[in-house]
């Protein structure tokens, strides 16, 4: 058997028959879908079926189902228990939707360990009061929530961030922090993270590979993982990293997002680093759009309905000190779009 037994709430659980005798109020906090999913983990455990479909959140290019085996589940939970090490006594929150693979892989994680899982619905705020006041080990969630979730801080020990990048300075807006604060860098193909960075209390510039994972740059500069412990054992990203040593790495920015403007390339999170060190207010992004002499310009899109609101962040802009080449040239605005797990999706978006 692959999982051991396992609380979710304070109800023990052996078996999907154990599930099956719920009271149906046990699992109203919880995210949708959350019985079927483990009763499918249940079903690939016993090989009843062969496979578990995962989505792609389409935040970078078109969504596509990818195929995963029980054993790549198993294998990717077990390098995170031994990482983060969870144990039996371990009270894990599951405050993600459980269709992106941060909220799927702590379910794993629980019920591989034998951990006790506490569930909330998912919500940009994470009050104490939704899992009442329990002590936590682990919660996982994205950096908007980390934001707006500082009240429950007093009864969570560790944070793992994922989904997207979190920035220094939303890590310094923080008026409460947990215990740790913990970056995760992975991708869906991967079944989560394959490399971790503390950011607090311990600020590491670079991420640190999990046990066994190896990684390579292809000639363009892009990141090339190898996960032995899974089915398909390589994966080719779109991000550009600097290498520091064979466990170690440096996230520089995603090479589909480059800008080349006039024969310079700047990447967009280097530009919106200094927005948000300088506490821009709006919620944005940058990228490059068309421009008639320099190929592409510098611009940052705003979330709102009117082009008026874009007077007061290019005024904004006009004061800030700029590196050669990276101060944003063009400001518009839109409705922004987001993916099912919550992320900007920028294509549709523009």
């Amino acid at each position: 058997m692959h999982f051991k037994p396992w609380k979710i709430n304070g109800h023990l659980i052996q078996s999907s028959d154990s599930l099956a005798q719920l009271e149906e109020e046990i699992l109203l906090n919880a995210p949708e879908g959350l019985k079927v999913v483990i009763n499918e983990l249940y079903n690939l455990s016993e090989n009843k079926i062969t496979s578990l479909s995962i989505r792609t959140s389409g935040s970078t290019g078109v969504p596509k189902e990818i195929q995963f085996t029980i054993e790549d589940l198993v294998a990717s939970a077990d390098l995170s228990i031994k990482e983060l090490g969870l144990t039996a006594h371990s009270n894990l929150l599951l405050c993600l939707p459980l269709r992106a693979v941060g909220g799927l892989m702590m379910l794993v994680r629980a019920m591989r360990v034998g951990a006790e899982l506490i569930t909330v619905k998912p919500s940009s705020v994470i009050q104490p009061s939704m899992f009442h006041h329990r002590k936590i080990h682990w919660a996982s969630m994205t950096p908007h929530q980390l934001v707006n979730s500082q009240d429950s801080f007093e009864c969570i020990e560790n944070v793992l961030i994922g989904g997207v990048a979190l920035s220094d300075s939303t890590l310094d807006s923080l008026l409460k922090k947990p215990e740790r604060i913990v970056e995760s860098y992975g991708m869906t193909e991967t079944l989560s993270h394959i490399a971790l960075r503390e950011r607090y209390p311990n600020n590491d510039l670079f991420f640190n590979l999990l046990e066994g994972v190896k990684i390579s740059k292809a000639d363009n500069g892009a990141l090339v993982i190898d996960t032995p412990h899974l089915r398909t054992k390589t994966h080719r990203t779109n991000d550009e990293v600097k290498l520091l040593d064979e466990s170690h790495f440096i996230l520089i920015g995603r090479l589909d997002e480059v800008i080349n403007t006039g024969g310079i390339k700047i990447h967009p999170r280097v530009v919106e680093e200094i927005l948000r060190s300088n506490r821009l207010k709006k919620e944005f992004f940058v990228c490059g759009t068309p421009h008639p002499d320099l190929g592409s310009q510098i611009t940052v899109v705003i979330n709102a309905k009117k082009d008026s609101e874009c007077s007061s962040v290019k005024e904004f802009i006009e004061t800030l000190d700029w590196p050669n080449y990276h101060k944003p040239r063009k400001v518009i605005a839109r409705n922004f779009v987001y993916t099912a797990t919550g992320k900007i999706d920028k294509r549709a978006t523009l």
